[in-house]
Parts: C-alpha cells; structure tokens; sequence
C-alpha cells in the first residue's frame, strides 16, 4: 500500500480525473487534495474515478466529504466512471444516491 494518495489531474475546468489508491492509508493525503476539484470550478465538476484502485470504505467517506466541501463553495460535484468495487460498496452502504455515483448505464 502507498500512502502517497491519488492522483488529482485536471482535463478541464469543470472535468477532473481522480486515479491511484484511495484507502484507509491514502484519506487523509486525498481529504486534503479535494479542494483541487473544485477551486477554479464554476457550478458543477465532473470527476472520473475510473483510475481509483484499493476502494474500501474510507474511500467512500472521502468522496462525501470531497462533495460536502464542494457544495459549501457553491459547487456540485458529479463523479462518473466508478469502478465496479467502488459501486458495489456505494450500493451496499446506500451511499450511490448521496454521492450521485453512475453507473455505465447511468443510474445512480
């Protein structure tokens, strides 16, 4: 395991690519990176997690923190491309309503 965190990486003003571990060991350098999501964003952002690996249930907490600070900035944010574990875990917490995770068939 790598303490390092994610990878925040910028595709566009409002598109984000979130990739690399994102556990227990990896929340707290990730908690703090999430204000890069949304700081030069105007309204919403889109960010794809299809690069995330080692999902668990800290990963899912940092999400929702990532989208609470979010949304007290003035932005929502839409996280797309999850990977299968990721909604899986969402699914069986009834977290994927409160993330607005998609699915490829873009449920959420």
């Amino acid at each position: 395991m790598n303490a390092a965190g994610p990878t925040i990486e910028r595709l566009a003003a409002d598109r984000m690519r979130v990739s690399g571990e994102l556990g227990f060991e990896q929340a707290g350098v990730a908690l703090a990176r999430g204000r890069l999501l949304y700081m030069d964003a105007a309204g919403q952002v889109e960010v794809d997690l299809a690069g995330l690996s080692d999902v668990d249930s800290a990963t899912l907490a940092v999400l929702l923190a990532w989208s609470a600070r979010a949304a007290q900035a003035g932005v929502a944010v839409r996280y797309t491309a999850a990977p299968a574990s990721l909604l899986a875990l969402a699914r069986l917490c009834d977290a994927a309503p409160l993330l607005g995770i998609e699915t490829q068939a873009g449920h959420a």
